[in-house]
């Protein structure tokens, strides 16, 4: 299943036909050494010239031998689809989704969703607005999570809270984001301390290993009996980390869009590349501009029902994965999305083993809960 959608996305970069990280779209090229066989008949491949191929991604629990799912940077008229589809034959099903370029910009966060100002300071909780405290964003804060000596820790994205790995250890970590301050909204306050982030290096995925990279960082708190482990006032962050399966019911609890339901669509086959543009300000006269596209392997697109799934501040959300019995398992963390587009997340697993942390549940919760 994989190597068929690996396949698939072979042939398409060796006809210039992929265009992970934007670009113009071209004529068809002929395969160069090591393009593989033909996908697609070349009347129907004629019309990826025109709306290039984003991402290949596979969905095994799809189909009964699986589906490959190929996203294109704008829609496929029914003609072209059909075409696309007709002409390819393989074992796997075949289906064409819309996905753009992914560009990821902390300053960009839509409207956040409304906040509760009496309740505000009583207890702060998980899927809460987050930011630098000198930096005018705003994110999510994930889920709180405990080192080996006990400390807890909120974890967000690494772009929301760290900065793309430019902020110092010791930047203060604001709540509400600083995007989210402005007459009648609740008075910011530093909740914590920016301590380390997750491997996350810029660079070609035959030198940077795409597979350790993730975009994740914590932070200290500075009162953990004020900050909730509650996904606002929805459901607990579950003490159980799961892995995420394709078609699962998943659901997160977000800065923009608050709690939202979807499914995992796929996992993209190869490394993924993301593109990052954010300041970062040390000092009133020392910022620090990261531009950089960093690849990330696994990485699995995620699509809403009925709404989209995210938007942008929504980024370092905790998604959770029900399974049987509606058993509640946390399996990523949410790096990107758009109101009208697919979201992205990358493992949870990974990222707490490689920082020695467990998830914190049962930590302060609602009234009656």
């Amino acid at each position: 299943m994989e190597q068929e959608a690996q396949a698939l996305r072979a042939w398409a970069e060796a006809r210039q036909l992929f265009h992970a990280i934007g670009g113009s779209s071209g004529r068809l090229t002929p395969a160069g050494r090591g393009g593989g066989a033909e996908m697609f008949s070349a009347a129907a491949a004629e019309a990826l010239t025109r709306k290039p191929i984003t991402a290949v991604g596979f969905n095994p629990n799809r189909g009964d031998k699986g589906t490959v799912i190929v996203y294109t940077a704008r829609p496929l008229n029914a003609g072209e689809r059909s075409e696309l589809i007709e002409s390819y034959d393989r074992q796997a099903e075949i289906e064409f989704k819309t996905a753009r370029p992914l560009v990821v910009d902390p300053g960009a966060a839509s409207l956040a969703a409304p906040i509760n100002l009496a309740r505000q300071w009583s207890r702060y909780t998980c899927g809460s607005s987050v930011s630098l405290g000198n930096v005018r964003d705003a994110g999510t804060l994930g889920c709180l999570v405990r080192d080996r000596e006990g400390a807890i820790y909120g974890l967000s994205a690494n772009h929301v809270t760290g900065g793309c790995s430019n902020a110092r250890q010791g930047h203060p970590i604001v709540a509400p984001g600083i995007k989210d301050v402005g007459a009648g909204q609740p008075d910011p306050r530093t909740i914590g301390y920016h301590d380390r982030a997750g491997p996350f290096v810029a660079g070609d995925p035959a030198t940077v290993p795409p597979h350790l990279n993730t975009d994740a960082a914590i932070f200290k708190l500075i009162k953990p009996d004020e900050i909730s482990s509650w996904q606002g006032d929805f459901y607990d962050t579950p003490a159980e980390v799961g892995d995420p399966i394709e078609d699962a019911e998943i659901e997160k609890v977000g800065r923009s869009t608050r709690r939202t339901k979807g499914v995992i669509e796929s996992e993209l086959a190869g490394s993924h590349p993301v593109s990052y543009k954010t300041t970062v300000w040390i000092s009133a006269e020392e910022p620090i501009e990261f531009r950089a596209t960093v690849y990330f392997k696994p990485v699995f697109v995620l699509r809403g029902v009925r709404r989209a799934f995210a938007a942008p501040g929504d980024s370092g959300a905790l998604v959770t994965q029900l399974g049987e019995g509606n058993r509640r398992t946390a399996v990523g963390i949410l790096f990107a999305g758009r109101e009208s587009d697919v979201s992205y997340m990358l493992p949870l697993r990974p990222l707490l083993d490689h920082l020695e942390l467990t998830l914190v549940s049962g930590h302060i919760p609602p009234a009656g809960a």
